[in-house]
């Protein structure tokens, strides 16, 4: 049980694997660093003969001392040597090979590039390198193997033990704990990032300007650097009932079709970013400060995104 200001939470566990990498992948830069960046390849790479076996995710560190992770993300409830073990002995034989090298730093200087946002991000850190040359260097540096869990084991210290024989591995314990009476609305997530954290600067609040309240039947959001960057939006808490619960999936109407999508209610908001990415793409004009809205087509089944 963790107790803040005499407020109960309860331990809480992700009932699936999946759901807990979003989770891990939305905190990539408290867990890593503000300069670095989580990739997700599977997709892409699943078909690199070269590459022997797909971690969960890649992380990039683009700082004076650049370096990058592999990540697996696991469920304590699961059997680690049955997975960890056998992956990355596979990865460790496969990054060896220059060719896997290669696909890795392709794979992720696509990414990088299909984004306009990513790019320009990546560009104001490694400054007159050329992009994929600095990719290139960097995945010929040995990586080092970041295992997420929910909670740490003996079985994870045995595996660590064997694991870091081949890679150099750490181990972030990330726990999750909702509030009593409010379920996962209102939560808590506690780990020990790998970077020390930067201290908090405080600033003076600029005048609020008048805010009027949109009709019943719009959420509205103004976009911040890190929606347009990582290609996601997020809701203020007052917009609670407007959508479905957390991960249950509804239908959203955009100018270039309908996808399905979901929200994800986390401690400083509503999230939106499953499938997203299509649309932002191809709004590239987006800048900061611009203001879109949902509109409620069926109530907690169908919404239409538009540009106000």
């Amino acid at each position: 049980m963790l107790l803040i200001d005499g407020v109960k939470y309860e331990p809480w566990t992700p009932p699936r694997e999946d759901e807990f990498e979003q989770i891990v992948k939305e905190h990539a830069e408290d867990i890593f660093g503000e300069n670095a960046c989580y990739f997700d390849l599977k997709r892409k790479l699943k078909t690199g003969a070269g590459v022997g076996s797909i971690p969960d995710g890649y992380v990039v560190v683009f700082d004076q001392a650049p370096c990058w992770y592999i990540v697996e993300v696991e469920l304590s409830s699961h059997s680690l040597y049955d997975h960890i073990v056998p992956q990355i002995s596979k990865f460790v034989k496969g990054i060896q090979n220059p060719l896997s090298q290669n696909q890795i730093a392709n794979a992720i200087d696509d990414e990088i590039a299909n984004n306009l946002i990513l790019a320009a991000w990546v560009r104001a850190r490694i400054q007159q390198v050329e992009r994929h040359k600095f990719l290139s260097g960097l995945i010929t540096m040995s990586p080092t193997l970041v295992i997420v869990i929910n909670k740490a084991t003996p079985e994870l210290t045995e595996v660590c033990d064997i694991v870091s024989k081949s890679l150099q591995t750490k181990v972030v314990e990330f726990q999750t704990f909702a509030r009593e009476g409010c379920g996962l609305s209102v939560h808590a997530h506690l780990f020990e990032p790998l970077i020390e954290p930067l201290p908090i600067r405080v600033r003076p609040s600029p005048p609020q300007p008048i805010v009027h309240p949109p009709p019943p039947n719009w959420a509205e959001v103004t976009l911040h650097p890190s929606y347009l960057k990582k290609r996601r939006l997020s809701f203020q808490k007052k917009y609670s009932g407007f959508f479905p619960s957390s991960m249950e999936p509804f239908e959203l109407e955009t100018d270039i079709g309908v996808f399905e999508t979901y929200v994800w209610r986390g401690g400083s908001g509503i999230w939106m970013y499953n499938n997203l990415a299509d649309w932002f793409q191809k709004h590239s004009e987006l800048k900061v400060a611009d203001r879109l809205v949902i509109e409620v087509i069926e109530p907690m089944k169908r919404y239409r995104l538009r540009k106000v």
